[in-house]
């Protein structure tokens, strides 16, 4: 069983959002970020991996619990490379799985990997640098700090 779901907001679109509401801007820019992939690109890619496998939307159908319950093997189609927004899914999944089915993911950028407990902590601790934006406030910091310094070297040289 594949399970797709799009965690983002319908109305996101390539273009920034118009007005200045600073969440909607934030919210827009992680999105924008990840470089999502579309239902039809990871429907493809799974089908590539599992030819008779069941693809299922849960953001439109209902009975996809009972399929993940019937499942031997479970695979999370993440639409960017870390799965941003599927933490609530991934819970429900292991939730919901038999004590010896199997969880993997398809990520959008076609890598599939084992959803063990050392993988899910890697990718939680991405998703807060991800969600917090954290390396570039990291690279804020270094041009602040540089900028003076190196602006004091360039006085003291002569050069303006």
């Amino acid at each position: 069983v594949g399970l797709f779901s799009r965690p983002w907001s319908e109305g996101l679109t390539a273009s920034p959002p118009s007005g200045r509401n600073p969440l909607k801007m934030y919210h827009w820019a992680v999105w924008y970020k990840t470089n999502p992939r579309d239902e039809d690109y990871l429907r493809a890619l799974f089908g590539e991996h599992y030819p008779e496998g069941e693809f299922i939307n849960i953001d439109k159908e209902s009975g996809w619990r009972a399929a993940v319950g019937r499942a031997d093997e479970v695979v999370l189609l993440y639409p960017d490379a870390i799965g941003l927004g599927f933490a609530r899914w991934e819970r429900e999944v292991k939730r919901l799985l038999k004590p010896w089915a199997g969880m993997r993911v398809i990520n959008g950028r076609r890598r599939t990997f084992r959803l063990g407990a050392s993988t899910l902590l890697g990718l939680r601790l991405r998703r807060i640098v991800e969600r917090g934006m954290l390396g570039e406030v990291l690279a804020i910091f270094v041009f602040l700090l540089a900028t003076p310094l190196l602006a004091v070297k360039d006085w003291w040289k002569g050069r303006s």
